[in-house]
């Protein structure tokens, strides 16, 4: 038995000494990514129903070496500066990296403009007995520039971003981070156009201003007037038939314009008609008589909304209502 103990023990050590230097220098997760080509990436892209050797044969007949490793295609594109390959790191992804036992590696290049394109895979890191660590998903690939960032694989039509970089001519490989750039750029406006419409939407801006809550809005009006000296707006003197044609149901003549704001919370309008100057009603109450403004309106009179960009208030408002 004690024979058999030391057979077993010298084999051990034996293969131990042909196994650990093996296994030491064998490829690492990032020698895997480094020689990943496009071979290795038809499994792991478009759909599953896809056929590998198919995808092969037509990428070969489009001019994608599909034996050309990833190192050699970013290190050969004229458009790229600065590649790397490294251990991706964050929160996010020590977390995936613990809960999947893959590492997560990403090939980075800067593309100009401040920004960088980062190419993520996982890898399944090699083992006891299992000397080489292997690629096993292609995560997609980010455009940054540090404020925002954008994975430009949004389907499979996207993915020939990828299979361009592996171009045999070398001519599709920086029209592809052309291309990319372009779209980090139409994304970026469009997420700025958002927030734009998001804070309009928080914060509206005002549309008409609010007179005193101790004062009607006649009082308002009439004691701008009389602190400025203005007197009533000028009239034009009209043949009686053509006055009595144009009266709004106040009965003073209009002047085709109606200004229409709000007091204490209610609507409330004003209008130049004519002799009698400057008249509001509202005064945070229902409108006088029945229907609406509308009623106080000669036809095709303009309605001018207080605060509304193409409503210039005539210089009876004061300066603050008039914006």
């Amino acid at each position: 038995m004690r024979k058999l103990f030391q057979v077993w023990l010298g084999l051990t050590l034996i293969s131990m000494v042909f196994y650990l230097p093996f296994y030491v220098f064998s490829n690492n997760a990032l020698d895997a990514v480094e020689e990943v080509t496009p071979d290795d990436l038809i499994p792991l892209t478009g759909t599953r129903l896809e056929d590998p050797e198919r995808k092969h044969n037509l990428l070969v007949a489009t001019g994608i070496d599909t034996s050309m490793t990833l190192e050699d295609a970013l290190e050969d594109n004229k458009s790229l500066s600065n590649v790397s390959i490294q251990y991706a790191k964050g929160a996010e992804v020590q977390q995936a990296e613990m809960a999947s036992g893959f590492k997560i590696v990403e090939a980075t290049a800067d593309i100009g403009n401040d920004r960088q394109m980062q190419i993520m895979f996982t890898v399944m890191p090699k083992r006891f007995l299992k000397s080489n660590a292997m690629v096993n998903g292609f995560l997609g690939i980010k455009i940054t520039d540090g404020k925002h960032s954008f994975d430009m694989i949004d389907g499979v039509d996207d993915e020939l971003y990828l299979w361009a970089l592996f171009d045999k001519s070398g001519k599709h490989a920086p029209e592809s981070i052309k291309r990319m750039s372009r779209q980090f750029d139409v994304l970026v406006g469009r997420t700025l156009e958002h927030e734009q419409a998001r804070a309009h939407d928080l914060n509206p801006p005002a549309v008409m201003s609010q007179p005193a809550q101790s004062q009607s809005a006649v009082e308002y009006f009439e004691d701008h007037l009389s602190n400025t000296g203005a007197g009533s707006p000028a009239t034009t003197q009209a043949s009686p038939a053509a006055e009595a044609g144009s009266r709004t149901r106040a009965g003073n003549p209009g002047t085709g314009k109606i200004i229409i704001f709000q007091f204490e919370g209610q609507p409330a309008y004003c209008a130049d008609e004519g002799e009698d100057g400057v008249n509001c009603r509202g005064d945070s109450s229902a409108f006088i008589g029945s229907g609406s403004y509308q009623d106080f309106m000669d036809p095709g009179s303009a309605i001018c909304i207080a605060g509304e960009p193409d409503c210039k208030l005539p210089d009876y408002f004061p300066a603050d209502v008039r914006g």
